[in-house]
């Protein structure tokens, strides 16, 4: 990870305009900010994305501000300026690249973590993660997530990702998704339903119905 041109990255798109930089400590893997109302933490992120020819880092970055924990994400492309994965516009422009040089299924990943909050119509959207390791939220790859990935007997009826694309060009992209989060004496998720459109010539638009909410998960 370039940790140099992360830490300008965070500096530049992701801190709050009233924050201060204290300190920097990097190492190769890793970039950690202290500043005046929360800590940084900046780790490469295993997003399917992180492997496209034309990303050389692909970064989650997580503000800690006990007991918030809000997700980031960065994309340095190899050319060009980093992209704050949060603001919807650069979410929407990204689409453009949606089956030239981005696969459907890394960019449903992203709206499945980044996207996961109660709130995504930003400016800039910050979803909530329960601790400072666990995702914000999960992209549901598979019919039997709720039973397999994470225990929700009761979630409702859920499809792998689906992607059309027309004669011309112009694609759908179908997916559900689920956030995760601490209730007082249990944990939970909310269920999304998710119709993405998009084509080369124009940025994406996506439409977010939510399946269930507050599905409660099985106490250990």
């Amino acid at each position: 990870m370039n940790t140099e041109r992360t830490a300008e990255a965070i500096q530049r798109y992701v801190l709050e305009r009233t924050s201060t930089v204290d300190q920097i400590w990097t190492d190769s893997e890793s970039v950690t900010l202290d500043t005046s109302t929360a800590m940084y933490w900046a780790r490469p992120a295993d997003w399917i994305v992180a492997g496209e020819k034309w990303v050389a880092d692909a970064v989650r970055v997580v503000a800690a501000r006990q007991p918030i924990f809000v997700t980031h994400g960065l994309l340095l492309p190899l050319e060009g300026e980093p992209l704050h994965l949060n603001r919807p516009e650069v979410m929407a422009a990204l689409g453009r690249r949606v089956g030239d040089g981005l696969s459907p299924l890394a960019y449903a990943e992203l709206f499945g973590e980044l996207y996961s909050g109660w709130k995504i119509d930003g400016p800039v959207v910050r979803p909530f993660s329960a601790t400072q390791t666990v995702p914000a939220g999960w992209l549901v790859r598979e019919a039997d997530h709720f039973a397999r990935v994470m225990v929700a007997p009761d979630a409702p009826p859920v499809a792998p990702p689906a992607f059309e694309q027309g004669a011309g060009a112009e694609w759908t992209l179908r997916f559900f998704t689920h956030n995760y989060y601490l209730l007082e004496i249990d944990t939970a998720v909310d269920v999304y339903a998710w119709t993405v459109t998009g084509g080369p010539d124009r940025p994406a638009t996506w439409e977010r119905k939510t399946a269930a909410k507050r599905v409660l998960l099985p106490l250990p």
